[in-house]
Order: structure tokens, then C-alpha cells, then sequence
């Protein structure tokens, strides 16, 4: 299914940073059913992560005043917008479906804190390989509202997000971590995006979980076909 790809926008119901957390909500009895429950936990994350929405507002916020003047770090919120049947002769509507964040020349503290990875981590964030974007969020909605809309929208947002992070911006490599429980099936996902595993790692949860993760990167310089 072909999809629209806009970036979100601050308004005053703040309906984008709305979606974007439905959507991570809307994925947690999902992941349950697929046994991936400790991806997220079992609690929605406004309950889990009194902050949640805002930080999603100050992104999105920060992304047009990116977008408006173009100066420091890159911040981009993007939403992928399903086409809805066309009735009576009207125009065709469209259904929020998913959405990312990128963030230029980033790491989540995270990352850019395990000690076996600062080799690649730091050398980044010095300018070694040129500039580089990170996959800060990328999530489908997974509401029965989007059932027969949302699939392939991940994917595409990764296109999109690829075609402008490499030949708009001039960025060298993309970044994206994700959970790698489940074996790993979140991290072929992305492999089948086009991005490489850089190495795994664990976070270490304030109630003594580890969470699995993986770092991968992706050279914007050229397409799996070159």
C-alpha cells in the first residue's frame, strides 16, 4: 500500500504527539500476543512514563524550528499517512498509520554509554565517517483502526527517511537501535531495511531487568542494489 509521509506539526490539541503515543500503546498487547512483551512492558506508557507525551510535543516542536530554520542539529517528526477508499465521489481521506524521529549527530545515553561501543560512539559524534542521523523512533500503529492500513508503513518510513537523511542532508550513516529478544526478530526487521548490526548490548533496568538491545547502522552512500 502506497503511503503519504508528512512531518508532524505543534498544534494546540496536539494531535500528532497524540498519535504517535497511541500508537506505542497500541502495540503492547501486540507485542504480548508475539512474545515480546518486555519490549515495552504491559503498562501503557503514559502510566509507566508520566513525561511521554511531552517529550513527543518538544520533538515535534523542535522539528519545526528546524524545519523553519534550518540551523543546528537536524530534528525531523515524521507521520505515515494510509489513503482511505474514496466514497460518493469525494476526495480521498488518509488515516495516521506510523511514525519516526530522527536526530542528527545523536546517541540515546544508553548507547553512547556502554563502554564496548564508545569505540564506535565517539568516533562518531567527533565527525569521523562525516555527519550521521539517528532512528530515534520508529512505530506502527497497531490499533484495530489500522489493521488493514499499516502494513509495509514501517518499512516505508525507513525509505523516506533514507532518501533524505543521505542526498538532502549529505549524511554519511544512519543509526537504530532496537530490542533484540524475541531472537531477534525486531533486529532482521531493520536488516531487511538495509541496515548492518554493529554489536549488541544490555540495559540494565532500575528493577533489575535486562534489556536486550542491538545497534545497527545503515551507509546512506549507497542502496542495497549497489
Amino acid at each position: 500500500m502506497p503511503f503519504r509521509i508528512r512531518d508532524a506539526v505543534p498544534s494546540p490539541s496536539d494531535i500528532d504527539a497524540k498519535f504517535i503515543t497511541s500508537a506505542f500503546d497500541s502495540c503492547i498487547p501486540h507485542l504480548a500476543t508475539i512474545g515480546s512483551a518486555t519490549q515495552w512492558g504491559t503498562v501503557p506508557l503514559p502510566t509507566a512514563r508520566p513525561d511521554f507525551i511531552t517529550r513527543h510535543i518538544t520533538s515535534i516542536a523542535d522539528a519545526e524550528k528546524y524545519r523553519l530554520s534550518g540551523t543546528g542539529q537536524p530534528v525531523r517528526v515524521l507521520i505515515a499517512e494510509a489513503q482511505l477508499p474514496a466514497a460518493g465521489g469525494e476526495e480521498p481521506g488518509y488515516i495516521p498509520v506510523g511514525a519516526a524521529t530522527l536526530r542528527g549527530g545523536y546517541f540515546p545515553s544508553y548507547v553512547s554509554g556502554q563502554e564496548h561501543l564508545r569505540g564506535v560512539t565517539e568516533r562518531a559524534l567527533a565527525g569521523d565517517g562525516g555527519r550521521f542521523m539517528y532512528l530515534d523512533i520508529l512505530v506502527t500503529d497497531f490499533s484495530e483502526t489500522t489493521r488493514v492500513y499499516r502494513k509495509g508503513a514501517g518499512a516505508a518510513l525507513v525509505e523516506y527517511v533514507r532518501e533524505w537523511a543521505g542526498r538532502e542532508l549529505g549524511m554519511g550513516v544512519m543509526y537504530v537501535d532496537c530490542w533484540a529478544g524475541n531472537d531477534g526478530k525486531l533486529v532482521r526487521f531493520y536488516e531487511a531495511q538495509g541496515f548492518q548490526r554493529v554489536d549488541g548490548f544490555v540495559v540494565e533496568k532500575p528493577d533489575g531487568e535486562r534489556w536486550p538491545g542491538m545497534l545497527l547502522q545503515m551507509d546512506l552512500g549507497k542502496k542495497d542494489s549497489d
